[in-house]
């Protein structure tokens, strides 16, 4: 099997005085650190995919621009897991034990998320979960999996719970996928929206590489639903939308954290005030908009959640090796689960229970809106706008 490898600044030497050795003797001293991104490079979640890895190179930019880590660069090698559980597995088995990876990150579909999260913890490799909000991944056993931008299931449908609450809708219509995260969101949504009094709620399941969601939808205009919820399909996202508004579906429809600037390109301006999502990312803040400016510079792309995972990943294992002058995997995972990242742009600090989940998550919610973007994407005519915070929940126990 061939890996994509991808390491910047390797001349650097000074750093092994800055940090100091990391206890595994001068003949390592330049030897690269192993991380692997491990995600959709085709396939429908594509989209997810290149953005995360990208986030991963700016992070690797950065570190290896000021010297690495203990002196050593990091290395990026790249795995696309072809939306696919067995080739995630087998792509995951090959980077821990050919390459000598000490972490794997940006895993998006929740199937492969799944299969390669009982993988790291057998192994005992860390691997981050960018989306995978499947609330199966993670068991009370878990201690090599953890996520970095969506919340467990249970976690995202109470948001919109909340959502509902807020805005007191009474017609909500739901379009699912028919894989581990669309079922995930149907059963959580099941459990927190149907004993709402007065709440009527309509749910259609498709499948995963649908195009054409006329039918679905259908369905669900006799109800005529104040708010659609596409948040269990991911990658028809944009079809869903698109469809619905072009069927004069009036409601609010809410998307599956799905890669902003890819949606603005493919649905346009008619979903401007019409689709809101939620995010890791929090646009307005100092420190995102210097981080979309670099990001911006180097990809001409906005950064989005999954861009901002990949950044986190790389940052949080490179902060951990720093650390504990140790680039055992174990070493490093206890590290990440014992931690609390600050990372530039996040929403919230990144900090752990001890299966994985996120201690302190609060998403953002945005819609689309015209305007200058500023620095974060020069040249766009359109903005993305936070229109709600959530407050910080408490985090999803596997088996609850």
């Amino acid at each position: 099997m061939m890996s994509k490898r991808w390491t910047v600044g390797l001349g650097a030497v000074l750093l092994a005085a800055v940090f100091g050795p990391l206890g595994m003797g001068l003949a390592h001293a330049q030897q690269p650190i192993k991380i692997a991104f491990l995600s959709s490079l085709s396939g429908p979640f594509t989209p997810w995919g290149i953005q995360v890895r990208d986030g991963m190179k700016l992070a690797i930019a950065e570190i290896n621009a000021a010297g690495g880590v203990g002196g050593r660069p990091i290395e990026l090698i790249e795995r696309d897991d072809r939306n696919n559980a067995n080739e995630g597995v087998t792509a995951f088995k090959y980077l821990v034990e050919r390459e000598g990876i000490v972490a794997a990150g940006g895993v998006i579909s929740s199937d492969v998320g799944l299969a390669v999260s009982r993988e790291a913890e057998a192994l005992k490799v860390p691997v981050f979960l960018t989306m995978s909000g499947a609330h199966q991944i993670l068991t009370k056993e878990s201690r090599y999996t953890f996520r970095t931008c969506l919340p467990a299931a249970p976690m995202n449908m109470d948001y919109i719970a909340g959502l509902i609450k807020e805005k007191g809708y009474k017609r909500v219509g739901v379009i699912v996928a028919d894989y581990a995260w669309g079922h995930a969101v149907r059963q959580s949504i099941e459990k927190v929206v149907t004993p709402m009094a007065g709440v009527r709620m309509q749910i259609e399941v498709a499948p995963v590489p649908e195009r054409d969601f006329t039918p679905y939808l259908r369905k669900l205009q006799a109800m005529d639903p104040e708010l659609l919820v596409a948040a269990g399909h991911p990658p028809g996202n944009v079809t869903i939308t698109r469809q619905a508004i072009e069927l004069g579906m009036k409601g609010q429809i809410i998307g599956s954290w799905y890669p902003t600037e890819f949606m603005v390109d493919r649905v346009g301006e008619l979903m401007f005030g019409r689709f809101v999502d939620y995010s890791c990312v929090d646009f307005e803040t100092a420190a995102y908009q210097n981080l979309a400016a670099k990001y911006h510079a180097a990809t001409k792309r906005l950064l989005d959640n999954n861009a901002l995972s990949g950044y986190a990943i790389v940052k949080m294992v490179a902060e951990s090796i720093a650390k504990t002058k140790s680039t055992d995997p174990k070493v490093v995972a206890t590290a990440i689960r014992t931690g609390r990242f600050q990372i530039d742009g996040h929403a919230w600090p990144l900090s752990y229970t001890e299966w994985g989940e996120m201690k302190e998550a609060a998403p953002i919610l945005y819609t689309y809106e015209k305007g200058a973007p500023g620095k974060m994407n020069p040249g766009a005519t359109w903005r993305p706008k936070v229109v709600y915070r959530s407050k910080t929940t408490q985090p999803y126990v596997p088996g609850e």
